[in-house]
Order: C-alpha cells, then structure tokens, then sequence
C-alpha cells in the first residue's frame, strides 16, 4: 500500500465529514435562496405563503403556551406588573407565574364572556352572558378558598373589578358602581352615583371600565371614541377626575408602577401615561402616535414601545425610526421578564424573546418585499 492510498484510507473519512457541513445550509438560508427563486420566477403568492408559515411559527427558543385555537375570542389578562398571566381558552382557564415558569389550569363550569383580574391577578371577576346581560362570579385564581356567584344582573358591555384581596367586587348597573362583598348575604351597596362618573357626553349609552391601581382603580366613562379618565378609591368612596379627551378605553400597563392609553381626537391621537402607587395618579401627556403605535407596550428601554397593527409587530419609539419585528402575530402583549406574548392568525399562543437572528431580519424583508408585487 502505498502512501496515498494511506492518506485515503485515513482521511477520507473525515474529508466527507468536511465536504458535509461546508454544504450545510440552515432552515433559514435554505429557505432565502427559495424566496429569491421564486421571486425570480414570479411565484409571489407561493413566496407569501412559505414566509407567512414561517414567520408565524414559534421559533425553537419560544415557549408554546397552547397550540389549539379555541372555539370562543381567548381572553388574556396580565397582573399590573406583568409577572402573572391569565388566559382563558372557552371554559379552561390557565394561570401563568411567568417568574417561576409555573402554570396550572382549571375548568370552568361556562364560557365567560370577559374576564378582569385584580392587580396582582391573584382574583378574578367572570362574566357570564344571559338571556338579558351577564351574571358575575368571582374567584380565587390561587386556591379554591373563593368562589362567589353575585345576584346582580349586569350590562356586558362595561368592565367590573375585584380587589386585590379577593373581598369585593364592583360592578356597574344604570351608570352607576356598586360595591358588593364577597360573602354570603350578599349586601350590592351604591358608592358613585351616575354624576359622579359621568361620562363626557351623558345623553349616548355610555360605557364603563375599571382597571386596578394597587388597591385603587382607574376608571372610564364614556363613548364612541370619547371618554373621562377618573381616579376611584373605594376607602373613601371618591373617584376624582384626571384626564379628559381619551380616545381609547384600554390600558397598557408599563414598569415601575405606569400605565399608558391613547387620548386626543380622532385624527390626532396622543400617547399619554399615568403614573400612580404614590397619592393621586399623574398624567403625562407624551407626543403623537400613529395607527400603527395604538396599542402601547412599554419595554425597559428609554422611550421604546412595542405595538401590534395589521399582524404585524412594531418596534418603535420617538426618537427612532418604527422597526418591523420578524414575527406574525395578530395580538401582542408585553409580558415580565421582557418578552413579547404572541397570539397567531391560526390561534397558537406563545412567548418569545426580543432578539432575532440576521436570517429572520433578512426573512422578514422578503416578506414586505413580496408582499408588494
């Protein structure tokens, strides 16, 4: 044998070795030379389809929170500083301690129609449609040590709430908020009447929606793109107005005890932020926003928020330009530690991180790319 058929014999195996991971392509880079073929070949609606199936698709380092799509809209809940989350898929309802990447599910007897929880999600108000409004039950979302059904006949429309302690609960009839607690007799007693409340436009239905503040709540009253911000403690049985001109009824809970919603007028929307934990909240006004930036999730970093338009995530900020994140997704959260809850066209729901590999950028271009021609 002489001394090359030597060197074969001992390095060939390990030259196909070589020759092998030289020519190994990742998911993603194989997937890019695919897209620009069909570019080339102008097979658009193809290329939309593999990207959309991609880009919608949990990455290997998310975390699948349900698979399934539910027959009823999922209700997401978040505690106010988004370390406890509380989903509710029909009539199975899961707590998440996303700290401890802790979970545990229940049923429930009937599909609610909505779901508010108190601030540290450890309670929940339920609500239950009837043949005329809905009924209320409240519940214990760490044990089983409350579960009280209300007597009173509410309107779907408004949000109610439970304190943090599981005590009481508040709820709205005739434009009014009556504060029941949660043991047997039951004893609804009225604590606002309707012109402390009121909205900005008393003669059109209004609406009415409470979100937890510590052991306070922030309260809106109003209508039709136009509501009143107030500030409700149920110590003192008070709820003092703060803000006026909002747009949006929803709130978007930030860190260290922050809160952001959309006010202005049609047409000219302001990101404002309301501060509280310490006395009565105060109110930001910060700048103008797009309709692309209208459902506000603050992250860590100065002056960054993360939105949700059109399935498609934005990163964005005012002193930098709107990014387009490489996900799908057709509703967003902000959850703590800083990652993004995503809720997909085909109704899988899962987190994942903020940080993205070149490819998916790359991905993600061809994808805005395609979707033009």
């Amino acid at each position: 044998m002489n001394k090359f058929e030597i060197l074969r014999k001992v390095c060939g195996p390990f030259l196909i070795v070589l020759l092998f991971f030289g020519n190994c392509k990742s998911k993603q880079e194989s997937l890019i030379e695919e897209i620009q073929e069909l570019i080339e070949e102008e097979k658009y609606e193809k290329g939309t389809e593999l990207l959309k199936n991609y880009l919608s698709h949990p990455r290997s380092d998310a975390e699948i929170l349900s698979k399934e799509k539910p027959e009823s809209p999922r209700i997401v809940e978040l505690s106010s500083d988004r370390k406890r989350l509380v989903f509710v898929e029909d009539n199975k309802l899961t707590i998440r301690d996303l700290n401890e990447a802790a979970s545990e599910s229940r049923k429930l007897d009937e599909i609610p129609a909505s779901v508010a929880v108190s601030v540290k999600a450890n309670f929940a108000l339920s609500e239950y449609p009837m043949a005329n409004g809905c009924r209320l039950l409240a519940l214990s979302l760490k044990d089983d040590s409350l579960q009280y059904e209300s007597g009173a006949q509410i309107s779907c429309r408004n949000r109610g709430g439970i304190s943090d302690d599981g005590s009481k609960i508040f709820y709205f009839v005739d434009n009014q908020l009556y504060e029941e607690k949660t043991v047997e007799p039951r004893t609804p007693k009225l604590v606002l009447g309707k012109e402390k409340i009121a909205p900005p436009f008393p003669n059109l239905k209004s609406r009415f929606y409470l979100y937890p503040i510590g052991k306070d709540f922030l309260l809106f009253s109003g209508n039709a793109g136009s509501y009143t911000l107030y500030y409700f403690q149920p110590d003192k049985k008070i709820a003092d107005k703060i803000d006026q001109e909002v747009i949006s009824p929803q709130l978007y809970y930030g860190p260290d005890n922050s809160a952001f919603y959309l006010g202005g007028t049609i047409g000219r929307l302001h990101l404002r932020r309301v501060q509280y934990g310490k006395g009565k909240p105060t109110i930001s006004k910060l700048f103008t926003v797009s309709r692309k930036e209208i459902n506000p999730w603050k992250l860590s970093a100065k002056n960054e928020f993360l939105s949700n338009y059109s399935g498609k995530v934005h990163l964005w900020g005012p002193m930098r330009k709107s990014q387009i994140l490489p996900l799908l997704c057709e509703r967003t959260w902000v959850v703590h530690p800083e990652r993004v809850l995503c809720e997909t066209e085909s109704g899988s729901l899962y987190l994942t991180g903020l940080e993205f590999p070149e490819d998916d950028w790359t991905l993600m271009k061809l994808y805005e790319e395609i979707r033009s021609k």
